[in-house]
């Protein structure tokens, strides 16, 4: 009998990228060894499994980030989240075009319950993981309420929910969690004046819904940089030549790394390569527009450069991999133009950005940047108080900025257990530092840990680039094949160990 023809895996977080790994675990089973017994328990104890909180249930307003197409939770299979909103009457939402994110998580949840239902066993186990190490060449996970033994261990844990700048968390109308909308936007009066903290896309959700409630006030959308989402240009059929996973890693092989002057090069090739200017490009990331003017500039003149600026998008996946090759120097330089990037490989429908414009230009909604303080005065009204600009005065104030590449608050304990047993080491750029091809955590000594695997928030310094459900689900392949050519070549040792002892006793 095989004692290894069981395979028991557990999963920290039960959010979307969750639902991806039970899909592609499935997946790399049938293929690598058919006859293995797939055992999965997921650790959250969420009241939403599956879709947390961007894809829970809320108004039509919140929508997906990217084109549902590039939603499917099967990595072999795109055109799954397609035929599922074709199935289900909502046909309209297919191929390049947004879904509301409460339908998209209606698609994880059923996509869930169907990959747990073809496993020979699973268990959605709703309690909090507080420590994993690895015993006897198992892997022991610790709740409030006991532990669980494992073959195999994958951290897919969220990011933060909390976004505070200004130090505003439990003061009254200060709302820091904007989703859901419905919940959010309950008992805001139609004549309050908004401010919103962040100008990302969430914002722009929490400002169509607050259209969509036919609101009066006025609305302050303030950050930083004050950079809106840019406009999506129309989508391009068009496969990346030269700036490639292969072309980075022969680069990285010959000179030991990458400069960002290398990823320049290459991405100046593609263009070449396109028959395309990088002008666009150019003029984008070192604009000295913000807010309401860059958006009306992009809104003229999106489809001049807009195969510049397609292309620019499709580099996203590439440059997951060039980023774990770039040298800490030019990693430190790229990390100054973060919010140009997720601006430009965030970007929002052209619809909404014209919605976003006709409010400006009614007076009622603006955009403001460098705010340095947010206060409540003795009247209750929050002041912020930005360069250049007399004090905005508001009735309520909702964060929708981003916490960045900060885990949930709720994984810390589990994080501190892996770095001091050395099991983890941790990334100079954050999170924990993992093998770029399988998403291994690597020790304290810099070894591929077999046994343990991370993916998402808990990868941000090794993956800085994270944005798209796309780049979560192709990962969960690499972990999944990974996983399972590890076990088949345990099975085949154990084999070879039987059939050793059965030849000498003969």
């Amino acid at each position: 009998m095989d004692d290894l023809a069981s395979l028991s895996i557990a999963v920290v977080g039960g959010g979307p990228t969750a639902v991806a790994l039970l899909e592609s675990l499935i997946h790399s089973r049938n293929t690598i060894g058919p006859d293995v017994s797939l055992e999965v328990s997921v650790f959250d104890p969420t009241s939403n499994p599956w879709c947390g909180r961007s894809f829970a249930p809320d108004r039509p307003e919140a929508l997906t980030n990217t084109y549902t197409n590039t939603m499917s939770v099967r990595h072999w299979q795109p055109e799954h989240v397609g035929i599922w909103l074709k199935t289900h009457g909502y046909a309209e939402f297919a191929g390049n075009n947004f879904a509301p994110r409460a339908l998209i998580g209606r698609y994880f949840k059923e996509s869930a319950r169907q990959a747990a239902s073809i496993m020979e066993d699973f268990t959605f186990i709703r309690e909090q993981v507080t420590g994993l190490t690895v015993v006897d060449d198992r892997v022991r996970v610790y709740t409030q309420n006991g532990s669980h033994a494992f073959d195999y261990a994958i951290l897919s844990v969220g990011s933060s929910d909390r976004f505070d700048p200004y130090g505003l968390e439990g003061q009254e109308s200060f709302c820091i969690r904007p989703y859901p909308l419905k919940d959010a936007l309950a008992g805001v009066d139609l004549d309050e004046h908004i401010g919103i903290i962040g100008t990302g896309l969430t914002a722009v959700d929490l400002v169509m819904a607050l259209k969509a409630d036919k609101h009066r006030g006025r609305i302050t959308l303030f950050s930083r940089n004050g950079l809106l989402p840019a406009v999506r240009p129309p989508s391009l059929n068009y496969e990346l030549q030269r700036f490639t996973v292969k072309a980075i890693e022969e680069r990285a092989a010959v000179k030991g790394g990458l400069t960002l002057a290398d990823l320049v090069h290459l991405v100046h090739e593609e263009l070449d390569q396109a028959c395309t200017s990088p002008e666009p490009i150019k003029d984008e990331i070192f604009s000295t527009r913000y807010g309401i003017d860059r958006l009306r500039h992009q809104l003229m003149h999106i489809d001049d450069g807009r195969v510049a600026y397609a292309i620019l998008i499709k580099t996203l996946l590439v440059l997951q991999d060039a980023w774990y090759f770039l040298n800490p120097a030019d990693k430190a330089r790229v990390a100054g133009f973060r919010h140009i990037y997720c601006s430009l490989c965030c970007p929002m429908p052209r619809t909404r950005a014209a919605q976003i414009l006709d409010l400006a230009e009614a007076g009622q909604l603006e955009v403001v940047r460098g705010v340095s303080s947010v206060t409540k005065d003795e009247g209750g009204q929050f002041v912020a108080v930005a360069a250049d600009h007399p004090p905005f005065h508001f009735d309520r104030v909702f964060s929708a900025g981003s916490s960045g590449n900060e885990p949930d608050r709720k994984a810390i304990p589990l994080v501190d257990t892996l770095l001091r047993s050395g099991e983890g080491r941790a990334h100079p750029f954050g999170g924990l530092d993992i093998e770029r091809t399988t998403s291994r955590l690597l020790d304290v000594n810099g070894r591929p840990q077999p046994r343990l695997y991370a993916v998402g928030t808990m990868t941000s310094g090794a993956f800085q680039v994270l944005n798209g459900y796309i780049v979560l689900m192709r990962r969960t392949a690499h972990i999944a094949d990974t996983i399972l050519q590890h076990h088949q070549e345990r099975r085949n040792r154990s084999s070879g160990h039987r059939a050793g002892d059965v030849v000498e006793n003969a």
